[in-house]
Order: C-alpha cells, then sequence, then structure tokens
C-alpha cells in the first residue's frame, strides 16, 4: 500500500506544476473544477486502461506521448507570457485545452498501468489511489497559483509562463535520457 501511495504521489506532481500554473491566471470556478476533475478522472482512468491493454498497446501503438506533452507545454507557457498584459481579463481556456493540459500530465499514469500487471497490484486501488491523491495535489496546486495572483498581482501570469516552460524543459530532459 506504501508503494502505492508513493507512485501515486510521484504521478501527481506533474498535476501540481500544472495546477500551479494555471493557478496564476484568474481562472473561473468551473474552469478550476473542470480541471481538478480532469485531472482526478484521468489518473483514474489511465492506470486502468494500461493494465488491461498492457499486452495489446504495445503491439498497436508505437506512440511517444513525451513529444505532445513537451508541445502542450510550450504552447501554454508562450500563451501565458503573451496574455500577460490582459491579467485584469480571464484567460479563455475552453474545455478541450483545459481537457488536453489535464491530459497531458495523466498520460504517465497509463504507463505505470502498463507495469501494474506485471508486479501483481490491485489496480482498482492504485487507480483510486492514483486518482485521490492527484485532485488533492491539484487543488493544492490552483489554490497555492491563486495565493499569487494576490502578492504577484500582473507579474502572475509569467510565474506561470516560467513554469510551463520549466515542465517542457523536465519532460524533453526525460524523452532524451
Amino acid at each position: 500500500m506504501l508503494s502505492i501511495f508513493l507512485i501515486g504521489l510521484a504521478l501527481s506532481m506533474d498535476a501540481f506544476s500544472l495546477a500551479l500554473g494555471l493557478g496564476t491566471i484568474k481562472l473561473s470556478r468551473l474552469q478550476k473544477n473542470y480541471i481538478i476533475i480532469f485531472v482526478g478522472g484521468l489518473h483514474f482512468l489511465m492506470p486502468i486502461l494500461g493494465f488491461y491493454l498492457s499486452s495489446k498497446i504495445s503491439e498497436i501503438f508505437q506512440l511517444n506521448f513525451n513529444i505532445l506533452v513537451i508541445i502542450i507545454f510550450i504552447y501554454t507557457g508562450i500563451y501565458m507570457l503573451k496574455n500577460n498584459k490582459e491579467t485584469n481579463k480571464k484567460i479563455k481556456y475552453n474545455i478541450f485545452s483545459l481537457f488536453l493540459l489535464c491530459f497531458s500530465v495523466s498520460v504517465d499514469s497509463f504507463t505505470i498501468g502498463l507495469g501494474l500487471q506485471s508486479c501483481n497490484i490491485n489496480c482498482l486501488l492504485a487507480a483510486v489511489t492514483f486518482c485521490l491523491l492527484s485532485l488533492t495535489v491539484t487543488f493544492i496546486g490552483l489554490t497555492i497559483g491563486q495565493f499569487s495572483i494576490k502578492h504577484l498581482k500582473e507579474k502572475s501570469p509569467i510565474l506561470g509562463g516560467i513554469i510551463f516552460f520549466i515542465l517542457a524543459f523536465v519532460n524533453i530532459i526525460k524523452h532524451f535520457t
């Protein structure tokens, strides 16, 4: 059980960084709820999919999601820096772009799910643990990001953009090492 908790906590760190970055802009309450639900839901669904598709997925797909994740993070960082002058307005993220961002930090749960079967770990217990941890960590990240808006004022989107560039850089390093 401790190993599942630690894996879930590690998986939630990307979600925390995403939430911290998104929290630095003025999001509506509905957008925040979408982010929390998408991240938690995907952290529940992805390991289950990985668990049950582990034998087939490597035969069917030879995709590298890291490249997609890097592109999404760079695009979001540029978008936040570009819209820095509009801090008093709410940046318009549609439901699809929010889902895509949340997917990008949840895809690593899929790869963990691929390995759960070989480790004889209860997939449902792992998925619920990952979901609950990512929900909590995402909420905390959004809250800290919102706190930074109050204290950093117009510089908070710059902080968010920098966080997304750091996430992209970390994923580039992961991809090439």
